[in-house]
């Protein structure tokens, strides 16, 4: 049965010849469609398209690879229906090289394949990170050492500016900034000199007219309708019959200010507003009629108010405005030394990658744009080589398009057939889950075109695809219900309206108990009498809240399980906790759920660089380095690699006091009079001098196995607690010195460089992972990390934690269309002053983050499938609760902007969201605020619960766990084990634990047997007694001159059962047709080694006499004439199966069951064919009393043997013949 695809759906796989954008909402099977899209092109389109006749673009390898997978899959269904289509054969083929891949690999396909235009070598690699940041370190300063070499006032002037300390380490970072952010651009040298320009205002007019003076006044305009808006619900809670009209006219004064305000065009008329604003006092409340909540809240109201028009007049009013125009004419001067300085760094970084054949990931957009594009006075069009891809690819499908910044549009582009009029881009995302800004995507140009391209037929079309098909109703009623108050275009990008809405696709059964739950830990309260819980951090507050609700969950709460197609009980594996960031949340919640028995896995730690062993391990190479570093000596000396205590530290230090520590050890070792001080001192120093001695000759990652092994490091860190987990952290670091080795630097000082290069930009690799991701455990994951994945219960923790807003308060502040925001910095009076227009960046970018962060809440809501759970903690609930008064009556879904864009963490979105509904009404009424509210948002049906939960209850919950443990232990060991406490129970605990397997003596049956083996459980066994020796084989003494002529080359070097193979070896080679002498047996046996049929060994233990009175008894005529009959078969392998209980006849003497088979294997020496019957014959080399002793030995053997033949032939085997070559004779059986 197909696939059921909806309209929307159906119109993203058929449409065809246009641009379309499809704007798919969270689970709602995108890359299902687009996969599907490819396949119809591939297979039903007339006339189909080949698959590399499509470039299809996506985010990550991992993605590409899925895809890629999903395209080979879809194809190789197809051709299990048509196995003849030679089209579909030949896409099986074309698939392995078809473009499925990330942008930076295409780049990098562009850049292999037109190297020549860009004067590239084409032996060029891709740097290692941190070889990168050695080498931009090493640039960086080789520029600035230039400049401060040419002297020029301006630069100095510049990084006086800058300067933070004694070293240019702020200025560096400054440069690397703005380089990094100048790569995401097309063309990074014109955006630099646009940055410069926004500062080039030469009169006041220019001023009032620049961009970032018309966002001022447009921000400024919003704020203040927002507190009309505000003003105006003061004035009607004053009217209500009890409320505290006194107020009124100092709001409706409050609201003529406001009204002329809004009435200003110009900066100067606006300023001077500010500047004379008074706020008017509250007239006297003696009223006692007055309400007490309503008064309450007004003035909640005017304070919001007065902290709106406050931040107003901070953020863009500070100075008159020929001040604040003063200050960017000045400030331009810096920001264009600025500028220079990373354009000089980019053309050096560029020019010594390019000496060392690197590139790097910017490095492959920007040369693959190069490539594909020529500048012109209109701006970018595709060049000669686009246009060869252009006739290449019939389709451009770009997934995941909300995460694009400029550049990629550049190069994608470009390689379509836009420019001739043919429109060909497919473009795929959710601009609601745009959350990579941090690495420079542009979710701007998504909705560029969500907002110009039509839904109708036409050649810019959009297609929304509203149907999850992922979650439960609860889920997404309870995101929508959120996501429509505080997801506007203001700060979203995009209004959360029915066309962003989720809608339900998925067939899930109801249940109770699935509504989204709110859990809010308040911390609010005193509980001084418990100290526990005074200590207790927030973070540990949430996870115990967390744990105790996931032992609620596991065992209990129904998860639909796909394979299965039934509900189960929820397992560990099916609960994932999110948060925003891994670091210091991970080992609080990992301590916390595994210490109330909870697994948990977490894909990667952090804090790699800071774990004891690696950080001793670097100071110990620090040391091997460079033995004058007071720090890293006094770590390796204190630690096991010396073993010195606190006291011989201080002993060493009272010596010299004077003198650097370093120094006070080297002449302790030498005159100190601490005998064992300095034999611990002269072991530590002579190993690291023995390794000094290495360095120049030993790779750095051998040099580390040399260090861990050879001081036994290695071994007692393995030792310690975690021992498993340090040691694979030690393999890691390894690792990273192989790393390492393949790049252009070399040597122990540039690798402990290379490493502190990664500590400091904070490339942190996390811990070694030595856990199991499938097992059951509860996953911990970044929202980042859970893009694209779904889990059946999320519980999304830290909704507290204050957002990183770090970018808007640095030196600089950057902004892609604004530019750089500097300080104006007066140099003779020591003053600096933020500029107007890092002022506007700031905002500008702080309302970009909220935005952000508003979009990583999504995408942590929409990962839920079945249940879903927020928590935090929350200092003072009744206050943040009381602060939202002001919205209680608003009548329009969304939140006020003012509300929205004051928030700092993500309840600050979420508690306004559910505060005008009844699901917080206990809450409120519990607080003592008047519910239920005039508003249709309180009674809209939500499948949600809030929860406020105290950490009292949780340390009583712990308590009582801990009592129960305790009681229970008591209990048992002091249990009365006579005593029969449930009389059913007992028998059938007995009845159980004395259960017998009947079968358990056939589980020690042997299911195949060698004849030899049989042979051998035949036989009776010995008893049991001390050997006192071993007979030797016996060997004919015949003296050398007899030999010569007798036995030719007869050495004896093997005996035994080697002996015996040879005997089978030589004569399953023999012809036995044929007649011999002694002398012609040893010329075969000579013939057959030289062939490599024999070994030498072989040949020269052979007792040829022995072969040749076989040859010449009467057996050996009958086998002669047989052989020339064609009637002689040597050497017949078989597999036999014989009845189990002619084997084991002690195990089924008591069963009736069917019929048991063993498999007896083994080889025939030889069998003849005579005219009455079949004889066959075995040849033994081992020794026996009698005939009969060996009859009887090999009876057993040889009547298998018989019954193979018999099965085999159908004849009737007449003889079976030993020939025993101890005995020289042919013994019957």
């Amino acid at each position: 049965m197909g696939v059921s695809w909806t309209k929307e759906q159906a119109q993203v796989i058929h449409l065809r010849n246009r641009n379309i954008l499809v704007s798919a909402a969270a689970g709602s099977g995108k890359t299902a469609v687009l996969v599907e899209r490819i396949i119809t092109r591939l297979t039903v389109d007339e006339p189909p398209i080949d698959v590399d006749q499509m470039l299809v673009v996506t985010f990550t390898e991992a993605a590409a690879a899925e895809m890629k997978e999903r395209i080979r899959d879809a194809i190789e269904k197809k051709l299990e229906e048509q196995p003849e289509n030679v089209h579909l054969q030949r896409q099986a083929t074309l698939i392995h090289n078809a473009q499925v891949t990330t942008i930076h690999s295409f780049c990098l396909s562009v850049i292999r394949d037109y190297f020549h235009m860009i004067d590239l070598d084409p032996g060029f690699r891709i740097a290692d990170e941190g070889e990168l940041k050695l080498l931009r370190q090493d640039v960086l300063e080789e520029v600035l050492e230039n400049c401060y070499t040419a002297g020029e006032q301006s630069f100095l002037d510049c990084i006086e500016s800058f300067a933070a300390g004694r070293d240019d380490k702020k200025i560096e970072e400054i440069i690397l900034q703005l380089y990094e952010f100048s790569r995401s651009n097309p063309e990074p040298e014109k955006w630099l000199r646009q940055c410069v320009k926004s500062y080039e205002v030469d009169t006041m007019e220019a001023f009032e007219a620049s961009e970032g003076a018309v966002y001022a006044k447009e921000s400024l305009r919003k704020a203040l309708e927002e507190t009309m808006a505000l003003l105006e619900e003061g004035i009607r809670q004053c009217q209500e019959p009890d409320g505290p009209y006194m107020y009124a006219d100092a709001l409706k004064k409050d609201c003529e200010r406001i009204q002329k305000l809004l009435a200003q065009t110009t900066m100067r008329g606006m300023y001077d507003l500010f500047a004379d604003w008074k706020w008017k006092r509250f007239a006297a409340n003696k009223d006692k009629s007055v309400s007490e909540e309503l008064t309450a809240s007004v003035k909640n109201i005017r304070e919001e108010v007065k902290d709106i028009v406050g931040a107003l007049k901070d953020q863009f009013f500070y100075e008159a405005p020929e001040e604040l125009w003063k200050d960017m004419v000045e400030a331009g001067k810096t920001m264009s030394v600025l500028a220079g300085l990373v354009q000089f760094f980019a053309d050096a970084f560029e020019e010594k990658k390019r000496s060392k054949h690197l590139i790097d990931f910017s490095d492959m957009e920007q040369y693959a744009l190069r490539i594909l594009t020529e500048k012109t006075e209109e701006g970018l069009i595709p060049s000669e080589a686009a246009k060869d891809y252009q006739k290449k690819f019939a389709e451009v499908m770009i997934d995941e398009y909300q995460d694009s910044n400029l550049i990629q549009e550049a190069i994608l582009t470009s390689v379509s057939t836009v420019s001739e009029g043919n429109y060909n881009v497919f473009m795929v995302g959710d601009v609601k889950q745009s959350i990579y800004r941090f690495r420079l995507s542009r979710p701007e140009l998504f909705m560029e075109k969500f907002n110009t391209y039509s839904i109708e037929e036409s050649q810019k079309q959009r297609i929304d695809l509203h149907k999850n098909f992922r979650s439960r109703r609860e889920v997404l009623d309870s995101t929508n219900f959120v996501f429509e108050q505080i997801m506007t275009k203001e700060l979203g990008e995009i209004t959360y309206d029915e066309k962003a809405a989720l809608y339900v696709g998925a067939d899930y059964e109801e249940k109770p108990g699935m509504e989204t739950e709110v859990l809010l830990v308040n911390t609010a309260e005193d509980f001084s009498e418990q100290t526990e819980v005074r200590e207790a951090s927030d973070r540990e507050l949430e996870a115990r809240a967390i744990a105790a609700r996931i032992k609620q969950l596991v065992g209990a709460h129904p998860v639909f399980d796909k394979k299965s197609g039934a509900y189960r009980p929820a397992k560990y594996s099916d609960i994932v906790i999110l948060t925003r960031s891994l670091k210091g949340w991970t080992d609080v919640f990992t301590e916390v759920l595994n210490r109330e028995g909870i697994p948990t896995f977490t894909g990667s730690k952090e804090g790699y660089f800071e774990t004891r062993e690696i950080r001793l391990l670097l100071d110990y190479l620090r040391v091997l380095d460079n033995p004058r570093q007071d720090l890293p000596l006094a770590a390796v000396l204190k630690s096991m690699f010396a073993g010195l205590s606190s006291e011989e530290f201080a002993k060493i230090k009272c010596e010299e006091k004077e003198v650097p520590f370093y120094q006070a050890v080297q002449d302790y070792r030498r005159m100190g009079d601490d005998r064992a001080i300095q034999e611990k001192l002269d072991r530590c120093y002579e190993k690291m001098e023995d390794f000094r001695e290495r360095l120049p000759y030993t790779a750095i990652h051998e040099l580390l196995w040399q260090i861990l092994d050879e001081t036994g490091y290695g071994n007692y860190v393995a030792a310690m607690p975690g021992g498993g987990q340090r040691a694979a952290n030690l393999e890691m670091l390894v690792e990273k010195a192989i790393a390492f080795e393949a790049t252009s630097y070399k040597g122990l000082f540039n690798f402990v460089r290379y490493i502190e290069q990664l500590r400091k930009y904070d490339i942190d690799y996390g811990e070694a992972n030595i856990a199991d991701e499938q097992a059951d455990t509860v996953r911990l994951m970044s929202i980042h990390k859970s893009k694209g994945l779904e889990f059946p219960i999320v519980i999304v923790a830290g909704m507290s934690k204050r957002f990183n807003m770090q970018d808007t308060t640095g030196s600089i502040v950057v902004h892609p269309e604004l530019g750089v925001g500097v300080d104006a910095v007066d140099l003779e009076y020591r003053t600096k002053i933020p500029t107007f227009l890092k002022k506007v960046i700031q905002r500008k970018v702080q309302l970009e983050n909220l935005g952000e962060e508003l979009r990583v809440l999504y995408v942590a809501l929409t990962r839920a499938k079945e249940k879903l759970i927020l928590i935090g903690s929350i200092s003072n609930l009744e206050k943040k609760l009381k602060s939202f008064a002001s919205i209680q009556s608003r009548e329009q879904t969304a939140l006020p902007f003012g509300v929205l864009s004051r928030a700092t963490s993500y309840f600050d979105w979420i508690l306004p969201a559910l505060f005008r509904n009844q699901v917080l009404a206990d809450l409120l009424n519990g607080y003592g605020m008047n519910v239920p509210f005039t508003n249709a948002m309180y009674q809209k049906e939500v499948p949600l619960v809030v929860e406020e939960i105290f950490p009292e209850h949780l340390i009583l919950q712990e308590t009582a766990e801990e009592v129960e443990q305790a009681l229970t232990e008591e209990l048992l060991r002091n249990w009365d084990t006579a005593y029969v406490y449930d009389e059913r129970m007992r028998a059938q605990i007995e009845e159980q634990f004395s259960y017998q397997y009947p079968y358990e003596a056939m589980q020690k049956m042997k299911l195949k047997f060698t004849v030899s083996e049989l042979k051998k459980r035949s036989e009776p066994e010995e008893e049991a007694g001390e050997i006192l020796y071993e007979e030797p084989e016996i060997v004919p003494l015949v003296p050398n001159f007899m030999r010569e002529k007798t036995e030719p080359g007869y050495t004896g070097t093997l005996s035994g059962a080697s002996r015996g193979t040879a005997y089978h070896k030589f004569l399953e080679l023999l012809d036995f047709g044929k007649s011999y002498t002694i002398s012609q047996l040893y010329a075969e046996a000579a013939k057959f080694c030289e062939e490599g049929k024999l070994k030498p060994e072989m040949m020269e233990s052979i007792y040829y006499k022995d072969i040749l009175g076989l040859l010449e008894s009467p057996l050996g005529l009958r086998l002669r004439k047989a052989a020339q009959s064609g009637c002689l078969k040597k050497e017949q392998p078989f597999v036999l199966g014989v009845s189990a209980d002619t084997i084991y006849p002690e195990l089924f003497e008591r069963q009736e069951e069917e019929e048991e088979l063993l498999i007896v294997q083994g080889i025939i020496d030889v069998y003849f064919e005579e005219a009455d019957g079949i004889v066959v014959v075995d040849y033994k080399t081992d020794r026996a009393a009698s005939r009969e002793e060996l009859a009887e030995r090999y009876e057993k053997q040889l009547s298998y043997y018989g019954e193979v033949l018999e099965r085999l032939t159908g004849k009737r085997v007449k003889e079976k013949i030993i020939y025993s070559f101890a005995r020289k004779e042919e013994v019957q059986v």
